[in-house]
């Protein structure tokens, strides 16, 4: 008998915040907690860059440039990345109107965060957001044992 086990790998989850305490907090508790692999993008430009040249598993964007951020779901939905459409996806934000609201409903947002926010609040988010991420079925867990004739 073989017994196989390969090491999940943790999701790629892309981070955009202006703020670089906040962004530097979020990112150090989530590779401090092995959450996931953060990408840290201080703009939204940067972070469509970002999803252009690779494929992130989850986002966590903020709003401070709320129609560029809108767009940028919007082009996620719509397939406009290598990233799957529908790739769990966390705001943050100061404020929300209710148009804002029903339009990141509309989007399937999984949580909008209000700033101030604490950081087990964050923590909770990604760790909701992951559970929502398939992995690859080359890079599922597999355990267990096989026998040979």
């Amino acid at each position: 008998m073989n017994g196989v086990s390969l090491q999940v790998m943790p999701p790629q989850l892309l981070l955009v915040e202006p703020d670089n305490l906040v962004r530097n907090t979020v990112a150090g508790v989530c590779r401090e907690l092995e959450l996931a692999q953060v990408h840290q993008a201080a703009s939204l430009s940067v972070g469509v860059q970002m999803l252009q040249a690779q494929a992130m598993d989850l986002l966590l964007l903020s709003l401070s440039e709320a129609d560029a951020a809108i767009d940028l779901i919007e082009r996620l939905r719509a397939g406009g990345f290598s990233s799957a459409p529908d790739a769990p996806v966390a705001v943050m934000a100061v404020a929300a109107d209710a148009t804002t609201v029903q339009r990141l409903k509309a989007l399937k947002i999984r949580r909008l965060l209000l700033q101030p926010f604490k950081i087990h609040d964050v923590v909770h988010t990604v760790e909701a957001l992951c559970a929502h991420v398939v992995p690859p079925a080359s890079a599922q867990t597999l355990s267990g044992s096989t026998s040979t004739a």
